[in-house]
């Protein structure tokens, strides 16, 4: 029985494809069969309903209705030394009387004018240290006054919320972002020494509970490929909402510079032993590899890497080999790798 169903719906499909078409086909047909007079006369006809149409559409439109419609909205003039925090609508949803012309522009946001809500015009009222809100049925009348032959007669929400903070300034410094791959610098360059910002702090304003936290600002990300020398640019500072930048722009220089890779045999030296005992690394020694700009290398013979062992480390985990590591490292090397990089040692009494 489902079978037949199933094959009498798919006839049925089929029939209605190839009827609709056969239909039209055959009313045009018959339109075409028609003596030019007649023709004319039916052209005629559906020329004057559609005219018809369009005068009664547009003397409609002239009249007065009722209905409901969105306008954007835009908040201004907050009480002095406040900034606005939370979310509020960005949109209001009216209940207006108008004639169709402005209801149908509305309809279609054909320019639309946002409507400016002046905070510090109403009355305010508090519900707490930095919370107010206002009852919209109290301003729709002042905001009619700013549409165009549209009266409002219901606004939604019925309760718009403020939360305000203080306006907070304060000094940070300005910190370089670099979006680094693998071939942002050349093939044997690298950076040589510290990325110089100018300014390097601004001043930056907003609420007290987001300034507080902010320790710095950073640059948006400075992509290079294969950079091969210095390079000087000016950078954007990373937005953060909510918060103004007394500038948006630094100076940003990247010093750059060919470097080498340098291999060293130096000598272990213990830290943070007791006066009453010696210590002694085994091996002596560490083979110490590390990268050096060219222009830097002399400097090496002033300030050369000093590997250590700290006996504190071995005071607190009882550990049968110490790992060796340099303090107070030289800015001018990088990538430092130590072979071995754990040593064993010796501990006597004096």
């Amino acid at each position: 029985m489902s079978c037949t169903l199933n094959v009498v719906d798919l006839n049925t499909e089929k029939q209605s494809k190839t009827v609709f078409p056969g239909l039209l086909k055959k009313y045009l047909k018959r339109l075409t069969d028609l003596q030019l007079l007649q023709q004319r006369r039916l052209l005629t006809f559906f020329f004057f309903v559609v005219i018809s149409a369009g005068f009664w559409f547009v003397r409609s439109l002239g009249e007065e209705y009722e209905d409901d419609v969105t306008y954007p909205v835009r908040y201004m003039s907050f009480p002095e030394n406040k900034v606005l925090v939370g979310n509020v609508p960005d949109k209001l949803h009216l209940r207006v009387r108008a004639r169709g012309f402005s209801i149908l522009k509305s309809k279609l946001n054909l320019n639309i004018v946002p409507l400016k809500f002046n905070v510090s015009s109403f009355s305010l009222n508090s519900t707490g240290t930095d919370t107010f809100y206002i009852v919209t049925a109290t301003v729709k009348e002042l905001l009619s006054t700013e549409l165009d032959q549209i009266t409002i007669l219901d606004i939604s929400p019925d309760t718009l919320f403020f939360r305000f903070s203080e306006v907070v300034v304060k000094k940070v410094p300005v910190l370089p972002v670099l979006d680094m791959h693998d071939k942002f610098f050349q093939k044997q360059f690298m950076l040589n020494g510290s990325i110089r910002i100018s300014p390097d702090s601004i001043i930056i304003s907003g609420p007290g509970s987001l300034v507080h936290i902010i320790g710095h600002v950073s640059t948006e990300p400075i992509n290079y490929t294969n950079l091969s020398d210095t390079v000087q640019l000016q950078s954007r500072l990373e937005n953060i909402d909510m918060v103004a930048f007394s500038q948006q722009n630094v100076q940003v220089s990247i010093p750059v510079d060919r470097f080498t890779e340098v291999d060293e045999n130096l000598t272990i030296v213990p830290v943070n032993v007791p006066d009453s005992l010696n210590m002694i690394a085994i091996p002596g020694q560490v083979t110490i590899t590390f990268n050096v700009c060219l222009s830097n290398y002399n400097k090496l013979i002033k300030n050369p890497p000093v590997p250590k062992i700290d006996y504190n480390v071995l005071r607190e985990n009882q550990a049968a080999r110490l790992t060796v590591f340099l303090t107070d490292t030289p800015e001018f090397i990088s990538n430092v790798r130590f072979n071995p990089a754990e040593t064993e040692f010796l501990i006597t009494r004096k």
